[in-house]
């Protein structure tokens, strides 16, 4: 009777017409089929290789939804997929959502999470992974070992990676040369690079572990880094015997490291051999030879060389033409700086706030205040943010123009707005008002400093000096030094510089700094005629 209750009931309450769906095991199992293929789909390589980060949650999801679950070989496709968009984090989380769900690890799975725990620099869970790994059975392999050598460097323990990979061998493992060069970079990183020799020799060469391309391009830049320019010479020399092709990340090293040390016409040299060796120079190569030799006024130099790189199919980059722009503004040659600025815009390349600072510094330098002024009102519009370097470029150029009522307006809506100024902000201001004969102004403004939190510097000190002696008023310099000395702010080499136009120190002053090894510097060395 019940029965029959419901089935009138349920006949009432449909339409006479709609006949009620058949409901069978063929239907269920046609569904089930359906969203088997739509998930196969979904975690085909082409299909995850243009994941996006809220598809890839929205298929884990899916994947998850019930039982049976895909194979590990499935979950291990997608989290790859999720390690290339960077989200580490997301990968952690969802490694964890599998142990909860029960969905099994094998050793691909427990190497992206280790490698995604070091990443993240979160080396304690990785090597706890480890343990888990080694007491379920697993073998960490040489991807395993790697990511936690990597690890250990990334946390700035390279000492401890060194041991780490001691233990290993020792224990059997296999390490291969990547975990090796992970060490020597990072030893040469921190400029450690006798450690970093001493290790390839005695530890890499030792086991018969064949050093490649990336081991000799790490060294190589390490021993340039630390000045030893034979010692790297040598071992490309060494390189080259061992049938290890130098590559052009191997010479860029060597050309940016030349040019760093000032030592552009070597720089020229290796660029050469690199055309000779049939290595085509990439962006990073000419960049550096641009730099060098802008560094050293040779700006039609750097202009033919940013020239052949766009004939040779190089681009230059926002750091290239950043590079040249500032080589022509130093130079005073604003108007080519601006040349290549629109060059830019038309290459569809976006100016970086560095581009706005070089030029309206450069615009300062030529003495063009209006068109620096206008050029930073313009940044917002662009969607480029000034930063703290840019205000204190914009403080610095008008008050070295004559415009300091403009620069004290610009500082104090600054203060108004709360923006977390600097010392060189507050020294900008400082000698701004020194040079213009405000000496009060700027004697009350540096006395205020540590009540704002800020601890002047030498270059702070020494410019209130320079205004103080202005004023003939020396013995509040005599005082002021004293203060420096007491606050360990005398300069390492022994020198105190003060700027021409301000050498009216006390005798007293120059004498007590003679005696205790202290003398002025460079331009500085007038004052020493005053004795």
């Amino acid at each position: 009777m019940i029965a029959m209750t419901a089935k009138r009931l349920l006949h009432r309450n449909l339409p006479r017409t709609t006949p009620l769906p058949p409901f069978t095991h063929s239907s269920l199992l046609t569904r089930a089929f359906s969203t088997v293929i739509d998930l196969r789909e979904r975690l085909t390589k082409t299909h995850l290789r243009n994941i996006n980060l809220d598809d890839a949650i929205d298929l884990f999801n899916h994947m998850v939804k019930s039982p049976p679950f895909p194979s590990t070989l499935d979950f291990n496709r997608l989290l790859n997929a999720v390690v290339k968009l960077k989200k580490y984090d997301l990968v952690i989380s969802l490694g964890r959502k599998m142990e909860t769900l029960g969905i099994r690890n094998d050793l691909y799975t427990f190497n992206i999470l280790i490698n995604c725990l070091c990443s993240c620099f979160q080396l304690s869970l990785a090597l706890s992974l480890l343990g888990k790994m080694l007491k379920l059975g697993f073998v960490p392999d040489k991807v395993t070992l790697g990511s936690l050598v990597n690890g250990f460097c990334r946390k700035n323990r390279v000492n401890e990676a060194v041991s780490f990979i001691e233990k290993v061998v020792e224990l059997g493992y296999g390490v291969d040369i990547v975990a090796y060069n992970t060490v020597i970079d990072g030893l040469c990183k921190r400029r450690r690079a006798n450690e970093a020799l001493c290790f390839f020799k005695g530890v890499v060469e030792r086991r018969g572990v064949r050093p490649n391309v990336v081991t000799y391009t790490c060294l190589v830049k390490g021993l340039c880094n630390s000045g030893r320019w034979g010692d790297a010479a040598r071992l490309l020399s060494e390189m080259i015997k061992r049938k290890v092709s130098p590559n052009v990340v191997t010479y860029s090293a060597l050309v940016d490291a030349f040019v760093k040390n000032g030592k552009v016409l070597e720089a020229k040299e290796l660029f050469e051999e690199m055309i000779r060796m049939c290595i085509d120079p990439d962006v990073v190569t000419y960049s550096s030879l641009i730099n060098g030799l802008c560094m050293q006024d040779r700006i039609d130099e750097a202009s033919e060389m940013f020239d052949l790189m766009v004939r040779k199919g190089c681009f230059p980059d926002v750091v290239s033409y950043n590079t040249l722009i500032n080589g022509f503004c130093k130079s005073r040659r604003v108007e080519d700086g601006m040349r290549l600025f629109r060059d830019m815009s038309q290459r569809g390349l976006v100016s970086s706030t560095v581009t706005y600072n070089t030029l309206i510094q450069g615009f300062f330098q030529a003495g063009d205040v209006d068109m620096a002024q206008e050029f930073f009102s313009k940044m917002d519009s662009f969607g480029v943010s000034p930063d703290m370097w840019t205000y204190n470029i914009l403080l610095g150029g008008l008050c070295d123009n004559g415009e300091l009522e403009k620069a004290l307006e610009i500082f104090e809506d600054m203060q108004k707005r709360e923006m977390d100024l600097d010392i060189v902000t507050y020294t900008i201001i400082i000698r701004g008002m020194c040079e213009t004969g405000k000496v009060e102004d700027a004697w009350g403004l540096f006395c205020s400093l540590r009540l704002k939190g800020v601890k002047p510097d030498v270059v702070t000190y020494t410019t209130m000096m320079s205004g103080l002696c202005r004023k003939g008023l020396h013995c509040e310099i005599d005082e002021l030094y004293t203060k420096m000395k007491g606050d360990g702010l005398m300069l390492n080499d022994g020198t105190l510089c003060i700027r021409d136009g301000d050498i009216t120190v006390s005798a007293e002053l120059i004498k007590e700094m003679l005696s205790r090894g202290y003398a002025p510097s460079g331009r500085c060395k007038n004052a020493v005629s005053l004795l």
